[in-house]
């Protein structure tokens, strides 16, 4: 029972920790990454959400739902009425908080309806929020799975910009993905990104307006699939085409009012950074080298340097100084491919070659020359014998080290062929002991049965254990042992 019990307890945990990664994805997968704070609230929001059909179905079957929701049996004598008027008092309260809630995320303009209002508001707002979830729910680790399964790399981008801006930001990325060798094609975006935003904004309407968006700009080729929205990038592809279109994105949003920070300091810093280069853009060639920029930029990076900012978002800041540095000092961005023009200058550039009378002083092949130790001295000779010494000890290490680090490997191996094997092993016992006490009871089907299993478990632990016994390592170092005698016959062979 013991074992029993270890592994129910390991499989609880283990289903505990896959719901909790599908959770989040869903969460991501509907409202893009965001700062940590606004992720536990929407997280929160999200599950509350998605156990309010729980409490509408608590309000018909109350036992049910307690039963669903928390395990508990409750016995018939309780009565029915005091706990639906508790489920009906939850179904009403929970949609008043979550409209609350979800409203501190929209602008008053965006809401200009009356506090009643947005309490009433809060109803189709819960509905719109668990089916939505629930799509998700289904849907990401679908394509997770997917994505494993054909070798492709899924990147999410922080970018939060203007509504109005994604196209424009898009025709600038898609530009840049061309030039190096990514061209996207215009493509309808799957319906999975469209279909949970559609269903909020249809039953939520304006309080969903900053969160989701009904319109996605896609592209896609045969390696890469890139979707922007008002507050991410995704990247979806083979991994090499995925990690140049990040380097890319970085390059294309440094430049345009795209903010890829989430905490307020770090939010303030990056505006103004784009302060700076919304008046660069205007004229570069005439900003280039301007000394009131160059200020600004000194005085950012010094509240940078005396900012607490956490390292992702300190890293960001501190990329975005660098680009804005190198801007303003002249220089073209580096991942910048050169047009047409400079690749012909380039190539029709001669590189002078030496004279043929160097080339031919030059050797025509490299020839190992021995090392003639008959003109050294007793100290030259001593020295040259240690630093052969030296190395051959280097040599003969690295070689250990590989075999050694294969014969654990090997170790390891049977080491966990040994441990199912004793795992067998215990359970045959209990079941022996299960079957001898009920042969005292006198029932002979039952321990019949018993013995039957326990002889099965016992045939499997014998051959896991003999698989990982034929694992072991029968003569460690065996390459290491017998370069080392190579190395002694040489050295009497030379002493001789």
């Amino acid at each position: 029972m013991a074992i029993l019990q270890a592994l129910i307890s390991y499989l609880t945990r283990s289903a505990g920790t896959a719901l909790n990664a599908i959770f989040g994805w869903a969460v991501i997968a509907l409202f893009g990454q965001r700062s940590p704070r606004e992720q536990t609230m929407l997280s929160a929001l999200v599950a509350v959400a998605a156990a309010w059909p729980l409490l509408l179905l608590g309000a018909l079957l109350p036992k049910v739902a307690l039963f669903l929701i928390a395990f508990i049996p409750l016995a018939r004598s309780v009565p029915d009425l005091s706990l639906r008027i508790v489920w009906i008092a939850l179904a009403l309260l929970v949609p008043l908080v979550v409209g609350v809630a979800v409203a501190r995320f929209g602008s008053q303009e965006r809401l200009p309806e009356p506090a009643w209002k947005r309490l009433l508001r809060g109803f189709p707002i819960t509905l719109a929020l668990a089916a939505a979830f629930l799509i998700m729910l289904v849907i990401a680790p679908i394509l997770r799975l997917a994505a494993i399964a054909r070798g492709r790399e899924v990147v999410r981008v922080p970018s939060v910009m203007e509504r109005t801006l994604t196209a424009e930001v898009m025709a600038a990325l898609c530009g840049e993905l061309s030039a190096h060798g990514l061209p996207l094609q215009t493509a309808e975006a799957p319906w999975h990104m469209t279909a949970p935003s559609r269903i909020m904004l249809r039953l939520g309407g304006a309080a969903f307006a900053s969160m989701a968006a009904e319109r996605v700009e896609f592209r896609r080729s045969g390696v890469l699939e890139v979707a922007m929205l008002p507050n991410e990038t995704i990247l979806r592809g083979k991994p090499e085409a995925v990690a140049r279109a990040h380097a890319l994105c970085t390059e294309v949003f440094a430049a345009r009012p795209v903010l890829q920070a989430f905490s307020a300091d770090a939010r303030e810093l990056e505006k103004q950074i784009k302060r700076v280069w919304s008046v660069y853009r205007e004229q570069p060639e005439a900003h280039a080298g301007a000394k009131p920029l160059r200020g600004r930029l000194d005085e950012i990076a010094r509240d940078l340097a005396e900012s607490n900012l956490p390292w992702d978002e300190w890293q960001i800041i501190y990329r975005l100084l660098l680009q804005l540095d190198r801007a303003l000092r002249g220089d073209r961005p580096l991942l910048e491919r050169p047009d047409a023009r400079e690749e012909i200058e380039m190539a029709e550039e001669k590189i002078p070659l030496p004279s043929p009378r160097t080339m031919e002083k030059l050797p025509d092949e490299r020839v190992a020359v021995p090392v003639s130790v008959e003109g050294m001295s007793n100290r030259q000779l001593l020295a040259h014998v240690l630093e052969g010494g030296a190395l051959l000890a280097k040599k003969e290490f690295e070689l250990a080290k590989t075999e050694l680090r294969a014969d654990l490997k090997k170790e390891v191996a049977m080491a966990k062929g040994l441990t199912a094997a004793g795992i067998c092993a215990l359970c045959t016992l209990n079941l022996l002991l299960v079957a001898i006490a009920m042969a005292l009871g006198g029932v002979m089907v039952e321990w019949g049965a018993a013995l039957i299993v326990a002889a099965a478990v016992l045939l499997l632990g014998t051959a896991v254990g003999l698989i990982g016994w034929g694992k072991r390592v029968k003569e460690p170092l065996e390459a290491t042992r017998r370069s080392l005698k190579e190395d002694v016959t040489w050295a009497k062979e030379r002493l001789a």
